[in-house]
């Protein structure tokens, strides 16, 4: 199964669905596709290699203005709505990918006419000082780029990051550096290719989605509409 995003609507479910995987030892995948574009494998690499010195900072957003009728489902909470859910999962996963779990999650969030969290602004704090400041919504149309600022560069990709094919070095002082990395199709290839990958080596879960990663996400979608009702 590869499993469209969010993966569930809290951790309990989540936590439930990893469980019956490996009992049946069948195949199990958070289909986050962003994970596998080849322009996040070289902001990966950039990033290990100090292209962009010690990475300080971390901003994304994902916005869209949503219609009430045209998308009901994004608009009723007992179906998984709200901004957070529907796209917020996008660049707090992304932020996973490349900064790690955060030591400290702050957010706060606008809830509409249906209950639903139709903007909502999230901050990640890292014990080395790293911050990422993420917002999404379903009320306004945003950037929805990321921005990856260090001490000797920074990495824009720009919109759509959810689904790149480039990405944008600045360096003080220099031309800034435009990597294109075209694919065919709508990208959805790349994690299929990874499905495909697993099941030919006999793996039951990938390394590059595991499954303990999912569940600690859903857990921190858990704290962050916790801190909402507080």
């Amino acid at each position: 199964v590869l499993c469209e995003k969010p993966f569930a609507l809290n951790a309990a479910e989540a936590r439930d669905m990893i469980q019956a995987a490996r009992a049946a030892g069948r195949f199990l995948m958070d289909a986050m596709w962003t994970r596998f574009f080849p322009v996040i494998d070289t902001l990966r690499e950039l990033l290990a290699a100090g292209e962009l010195g010690t990475p300080r900072l971390l901003t994304a957003d994902f916005g869209f203005l949503g219609d009430p009728e045209a998308k009901r489902r994004v608009f009723d909470p007992a179906l998984g709505g709200g901004a957070l859910l529907d796209v917020g999962i996008y660049p707090l996963a992304l932020t996973w990918d490349l900064f790690g779990p955060p030591q400290r999650i702050l957010s706060t969030a606008h809830p509409g006419p249906t209950g639903v969290d139709e903007t909502s602004a999230m901050i990640l704090q890292y014990a080395d000082g790293r911050m990422a400041q993420l917002a999404a919504s379903i009320a306004a149309n945003t950037s929805q780029e990321v921005v990856i600022s260090g001490t000797l560069a920074a990495a824009r990709i720009p919109r759509p990051f959810w689904k790149p094919s480039t990405l944008i070095i600045s360096r003080v002082g220099r031309p800034d550096e435009r990597i294109d990395l075209p694919y065919a199709g709508f990208g959805y290839q790349f994690e299929i290719l990874e499905v495909m990958r697993c099941l030919r080596a006999g793996l039951r879960e990938s390394p590059r989605m595991p499954l303990v990663e999912t569940l600690a996400l859903m857990e921190a979608l858990d704290t962050i509409r916790a801190q909402w009702r507080a």
